[in-house]
């Protein structure tokens, strides 16, 4: 068991757990919002490809790479959203045991 001291900081920490956790939610969605998420059909096949280097130096015309950069920003920072979510209500889940033990 904690000691009361240790349990009020243990619940402070995990306030400030939250709270980061929320503070980069509304940052990358406020990015994301920002930021194109749909791309041109010649570069559909871009999309999804994992090795991002190569399919970038096939693409000779920068306003395309540009343009599928963004959209590849965008898509990463959509899964950030959802992981942060994740480990938000981890965070939260842990916080209540915690607050119902003060």
């Amino acid at each position: 068991m904690l000691t009361p001291e240790e349990l009020s900081t243990a619940i402070e920490s995990r306030r400030a757990e939250v709270n980061g956790y929320q503070h980069n939610i509304d940052t990358y969605t406020a990015l994301i919002a920002t930021l194109p998420s749909e791309l041109p059909a010649h570069l559909q096949a871009y999309r999804g490809r994992t090795d991002r280097h190569a399919a970038a130096a096939e693409i000779e015309d920068l306003d395309d790479l540009e343009l599928l950069s963004d959209v590849w920003f965008h898509d990463e920072l959509k899964a950030r959203v959802r992981s942060e979510t994740v480990e938000k209500r981890k965070a939260q889940a842990i916080l209540s045991v915690l607050e119902a033990q003060a």
